[in-house]
């Protein structure tokens, strides 16, 4: 099923609820709603700060900064529910709007764990990068809770303008049975 011809900020602003994901350069987390069927739903919760500064130079005064950040491996919880049964088959898709971004800075995502529940999981568990259009980024089936996310960004250095800089990652279920 392709995705409605809607902007994302339309989209946010008719089904998202969201979370902040601040990093300095800011993810910020936002769910949005079923496509298909009303009562099949997606939560996603976590919190991840991360300052830049003069300790993460390679190696002091004069050097780069460290280019590549990690979150915990659980720092995003995904659940889903209200689906009809172990095999009413869902996929979980994932976007971004930047806010105050750099277009060397690059954000990636995957899904580190399989959560629990009936049903199935599958996909998702190497970085894939998250770009500002709807895109694939796991599926699976049944009711699932306590999906653990990890997000990553690359592509720091100090030829990038010091800013806070942010984007808002975008999550949405679409019911695929």
């Amino acid at each position: 099923m392709g995705l409605p011809p809607v902007s994302l900020w339309e989209e946010a602003r008719i089904k998202g609820t969201a979370r902040f994901l601040s990093l300095v350069l800011l993810f910020w987390l936002a769910v949005t709603g079923p496509i298909a069927r009303a009562d099949i739903s997606i939560t996603a919760s976590g919190d991840w700060t991360r300052t830049i500064d003069a300790n993460d130079l390679q190696s002091g005064a004069g050097s780069d900064l460290t280019s590549t950040y990690e979150s915990a491996t659980d720092q995003v919880t995904i659940d889903i529910s209200g689906t009809l049964g172990d095999l009413d088959n869902w996929r979980v898709d994932v976007a971004r709007i930047d806010f105050a971004w750099h277009s060397d800075l690059h954000q990636y995502i995957k899904r580190t764990s399989d959560g629990t529940g009936g049903g199935s999981i599958s996909g998702g568990t190497s970085y894939q990068e998250v770009i500002n259009t709807w895109q694939t980024f796991f599926s699976g089936s049944g009711d699932r809770s306590n999906i653990a996310v990890q997000l990553k960004l690359t592509g720091v250095s100090i030829q990038i303008p010091v800013n806070n800089y942010s984007a808002m990652i975008f999550f949405m279920v679409i019911d695929t049975s």
